[in-house]
Order: structure tokens, then sequence, then C-alpha cells
């Protein structure tokens, strides 16, 4: 079976769990001995990516721009898409396209119409829910129009987690017999296990937010709940690592921290964007996660925590209150909710007997359930509905 991902990130390009996600699922895929290739549709999240891959902007390519691995890789602007998806289904011949984002919904639409090829949707969220409760822009809106018709054309909708394939099944009942949960998965690593097993500071807690910082991820309840924080462990300190490309830390503290937060500023680092090397530094230094999130469809960065043995405070929504186990693996917090945020940040600041055994559950849970070849497998049931041969 040959299936090509159609997406807009794929490591190096990475802004956030999308891009985290569609590079597990294709290495974890051709790990488990199934043919994968994709195509990098470049354009619609960045004005220049050329400084995100350190190199000038390549144009578009009709075979193989590279192989990473034995994975066909396909790399091509915004601007001829079509034209190039078409012609790397006909060089490469897949069973299976697999869209990653209804952004480039036209780029599959056209596949398919040319070609019958059956097409799986990873709805990695839910562009409604983004604004009716993330409270995201309008522009998560006008998204949702271009979702809505991958969601009615697509012949399988994998939602991440039991509260997203609800939601598919609130706002679009008459596609609910084509939902599938499969939730992601994540690669151990010989640094990560070391994480989790050695001790962690204790006269300075280190808090650390990973992710983009939008309205739906929870950065005003995060930053209303830390005065009350630093004020009951003075030591404590937080990091919030991520935002927008060529956006510096400092110039995201300006836009976050209100001026009331002036006498911490001192204990509040704001990283801008980081590379996954950079990031996994950040995890093996902190103590604590906080996933604050309104919405959250899954939650890359929880399992992410999980494997460095962190333990994580999270609002009990989501793929978050799925994975973690409160007060086991985690503690929930309602969402929106700043003072429980603070008071279970507080309690795990200040013990650090509290910390290790979360952080250690943790660490053992997420390698136990949550890695790339047991939820390859779930993926293959859903392929094999499509292509029994």
């Amino acid at each position: 079976m040959r299936v090509l991902h159609l997406t807009t990130e794929f490591p190096p390009v990475i802004y956030g769990g999308l891009g985290t996600a569609v590079g597990g699922w294709v290495t974890g895929s051709s790990r488990s001995g199934l043919s994968v290739a994709v195509m990098l549709v470049e354009g619609p999240l960045a004005d220049d990516e050329s400084m995100i891959y350190g190199r000038p902007r390549a144009g578009v390519r009709t075979g193989p721009a590279v192989a990473r691995g034995a994975v066909p890789f396909f790399r091509v602007s915004a601007t001829d898409a079509i034209e190039a998806g078409l012609e790397a289904v006909r060089h490469w011949q897949p069973d299976i396209v697999h869209l990653h984002t209804a952004m480039i919904w036209h780029v599959a639409e056209a596949i398919r119409a040319q070609t019958g090829k059956p097409l799986v949707l990873h709805v990695h969220s839910v562009d409604r829910a983004e604004y009716e409760l993330g409270h995201e822009p309008n522009q998560w809106l006008a998204q949702a129009v271009e979702q809505t018709a991958a969601i009615r054309a697509s012949d399988r909708l994998i939602a991440l987690s039991e509260s997203e394939s609800e939601l598919l099944r609130f706002y679009y009942p008459e596609d609910q017999d084509r939902i599938r949960i499969v939730g992601n998965g994540i690669d151990d690593s010989a640094s990560a296990r070391l994480a989790a097993a050695k001790p962690r500071a204790t006269a300075s807690p280190l808090v650390l937010y990973s992710g983009r910082l939008v309205e739906r991820k929870g950065i005003h309840e995060l930053v209303a709940a830390i005065p009350a924080v630093l004020e009951a462990q003075p030591s404590a300190r937080f990091v919030l690592a991520g935002g927008p490309p060529h956006v510096s830390g400092e110039d995201l503290a300006r836009q976050w921290l209100p001026p009331q937060l002036g006498p911490y500023r001192d204990r509040i680092h704001f990283t801008g964007w980081l590379s996954a090397t950079q990031l996994a530094e950040w995890y093996e230094a902190a103590d604590v996660l906080v996933v604050p999130s309104r919405y959250e469809p899954f939650g890359m960065v929880v399992l992410e925590g999980m494997l460095h043995g962190l333990p994580i405070v999270a609002a009990g929504v989501g793929g978050p209150a799925e994975i973690l186990q409160d007060e086991r693996t985690g503690v929930l917090v309602p969402p929106c909710d700043s003072r429980a945020l603070a008071r279970a940040l507080t309690r795990l600041v200040k013990s650090r007997r509290l910390r290790r055994r979360i952080g250690t559950a943790a660490a053992r849970e997420v390698r136990r359930r949550w890695t790339w070849p047991q939820r390859v497998e779930r993926m293959l049931d859903v392929y094999r509905e499509l292509c029994p041969a």
C-alpha cells in the first residue's frame, strides 16, 4: 500500500503541533513497512520559508525533491500546487491520499476529481470549534468553509480523540459514519529517557509552556495565574516557548505581558520560535509543563512532556483530558480558570515529591500507550477499509 501525505508543515517547517504530528506519522509509517511519500505545499503559513529552511526557496518540482530516508519528498509552491500534485500522483502512483489540512483542500480535490484516489482527511482541529470554543479570530470561520467541503468529500475522517469525534458528529452529523478515532503518537529517545530519569532541580523550579501563542491556547489565563504562583514560590521561573517565526522573545513579551507583571519580569522568559532541538533542551531543563488550552484537539505537547518525565498541569479539555489521568499522570483543572491553574501550579512548584511521583508515572504511561508503532497499526486499519488488498 502506498500513501501520499499532503501537508503545509513537515519538519523542519513546524509552526505548531501539526508539523510534529505529520512528521511522526510519516516516519512511523515508513518504519512499520508502509510505503509513504510527502508533498509539502509552501506558502499558506509563512511569507518567507527560506529563513526556516536556511536556503533559497525552491520552485516547483514534479519528481521527488529529496529522499528523506526511504520517503520520497515533493516540495512545491502554493501557486503551482495543483499541477505539481497531479504530477506527483502520476509519478508515484499512491493508493491513498492523506490530507492533513483543509488549507490545501483544493489540491486534494483536484487529485480526487482527476484520479479517483481514496481520500483520508486528518482533522487535526475543527475550525468551527477553534472560533466558538477557543475564541480564535473570524479567520477560522472562513477556513471552516474549506474544511466543511473537505469533510463532505473525504472517504474517511480521522479524529484525534473521543471529544473531537463528538465535535465532528455535532457539527457534521450526516458524516459521522466515516469518522475514525486515531490519536497521535511519539518517538522515544535516549535523551528523553535520561531526562525522565534524572533528578530535577529544586532551588528554582521552572514552569514551561510550549506551543503557539494564540487565544485558544489559554495564554491569558496562564499570564493571569503567574503572579500568584511567584508570590507563593518566589524562586520559581516561567518560560513560554514558541511564537511566530522571526518575532523575538522581547516583542512577544511586550505583546502578552500586561504592565502589572512588571515586578515579575525577571522571572518570565519568552523564547520566540524554536527548532525541535532547541525545544528539547527546554523540556530537559523544565520541572513542570503547563497546557492551559481552552480548546485542545489532542496536544502533542502533552506527549512530549510525559516523555521527558514532566508533571503536567492541563486544562481538562479535549486530548489532555483523555491522555492524562488526574492526580496520577497529570493534574487537570477547569478551562478558563486562572485561579485553579495557579493553585495547581503552586502545588507542584512547592513539592518536589509530588513532581517526581506524577512525572515518573507519566513517563511510564506514554511509553506504554502512545509510541508510534501502536498508533500506526490503528491507522493501517483505516487504510485497509479503503484498500482491502
